[in-house]
C-alpha cells in the first residue's frame, strides 16, 4: 500500500510524517488545523502546519508547564489558564484542587475540535465544575478583569506574523500578568526553542521578564516531537522556585506523574553556558512595537 506523508514545513526544514488517517484539516478563524494518525507519535495537532501537540509526548510538556509552578506555589486557590486549547493544561492544574479555574482560548472552533478529537488530552477536564471558559482574546481579558489569581499559565503556540499569539509575548502583556497575579502569586509561559540558531526569541522573552518579576527561573524540556530542546520560564512574585524542595510535596498526593518529579526539580534550573551567554547578547526587550517571531518561518 502506497505511504501517505504529512509534511512539516519550515524556511530551511521539511519533517514528513507517515500517516495512518488523515483525521481533518480545517481553518478556524485563526489559524490552519490539521489533526492526524501517525506512525510515529500517534494522534498529531498541527496549527499553521506546525507539530502544537501529540499523544505519544504530550505529557512532557504539560507536566513541566504547570508542576513547577504549583508545587513551588503550594495550595492554589484560583489559577487562569491563557490558551491550552487541547485541555491538557487544565486536566493538570485540576490535579492540585484548585478552586477555581479560568480559561480564555480565544479559538473556539479549534477548543471544539480538540474536546471531540483531542479527548484523551482532557479526560473530562473541560466538563470540570470548577472551569469558567471563555473564548476571547487573553490579553483583553486580562486587562479588563480585576480578578486576581494564584498561577497563571500561558500556553500559546509559537509566535508567527499575523498571529493572535504574538501580542502575548511582549513587555505589556507581562506587565499585565504581573498585575493580575495575587501577592504570592507565580506565571509560567511557554517560551520557545534552545536550539543555538534559534535562542534569541528565548533570550528576549527572558529579559522582557527579568525586568518585571523578582524570580526569574528559565528551564527546559526535551520535546521528541518537535525534535529540538524547548523551554518554559516560571516567574514569581515571593519565592525563588530553584530554592524550594518540592518533593515532599510531589509526593504526598497521587498526581500519577510520568516526566516532572522533586528530583528532576532540583536540577533543572541549571541551563547551558550558551543560553546565559544568549541573554546578555539578545538584552532587548519585547514590545508592542518590536515583537519577536519565530525564525525560520515562511
Amino acid at each position: 500500500m502506497e505511504a501517505h506523508w504529512y509534511e512539516e514545513k519550515t524556511k530551511n526544514i521539511i519533517m514528513s510524517h507517515r500517516v495512518k488517517r488523515h483525521v481533518l484539516s480545517t481553518h478556524s478563524k485563526f489559524q490552519k488545523i490539521d489533526i492526524i494518525d501517525s506512525y510515529e507519535y500517534g494522534r498529531m495537532l498541527f496549527l499553521d502546519n506546525m507539530t502544537q501537540s501529540t499523544e505519544v509526548d504530550e505529557f512532557i510538556y504539560h507536566e513541566m508547564l504547570v508542576h513547577p509552578a504549583l508545587f513551588s506555589h503550594g495550595p492554589v486557590r484560583t489559577v487562569c489558564i491563557i490558551g491550552g486549547s487541547e485541555g491538557a493544561t487544565l486536566r493538570e492544574v485540576l490535579k492540585h484542587q484548585p478552586e477555581r479555574v479560568v480559561m480564555i482560548d480565544i479559538d473556539e472552533e479549534l477548543v471544539e475540535l480538540c474536546k471531540e478529537h483531542l479527548a484523551s488530552w482532557s479526560q473530562g477536564a473541560y466538563e470540570d465544575p470548577r472551569v469558567d471558559l471563555k473564548f476571547m482574546d487573553g490579553r483583553k481579558f486580562l486587562e479588563e478583569t480585576r480578578e486576581t489569581f494564584d498561577a497563571i499559565f500561558v500556553d500559546i503556540s509559537d509566535p508567527l506574523e499575523g498571529r493572535p499569539s504574538t501580542p502575548l509575548f511582549t513587555r505589556a502583556f507581562y506587565e499585565t500578568l504581573g498585575r493580575r497575579l495575587s501577592a504570592h502569586g507565580c506565571v509560567a509561559v511557554q517560551s520557545e526553542s534552545l536550539n543555538p540558531i534559534r535562542i534569541e526569541p528565548h533570550a528576549r522573552i527572558y529579559n522582557t521578564m527579568a525586568a518585571i518579576f523578582p524570580f526569574v527561573k528559565p528551564y527546559n524540556y526535551l520535546s521528541h516531537s518537535f525534535h529540538e530542546i524547548y523551554s518554559f520560564i516560571l516567574g514569581s512574585r515571593a519565592h525563588d522556585p530553584a530554592g524550594i524542595d518540592v518533593a515532599s510535596r510531589v509526593n504526598e498526593g497521587d498526581f500519577k506523574l510520568r516526566y516532572y518529579s522533586g528530583e528532576l526539580h532540583r536540577g533543572m534550573f541549571q541551563l547551558p553556558l550558551y543560553i546565559r551567554q544568549a541573554y546578555e547578547r539578545f538584552d532587548q526587550p519585547i514590545t508592542d512595537e518590536d515583537v519577536v517571531y519565530y525564525p525560520n518561518k515562511d
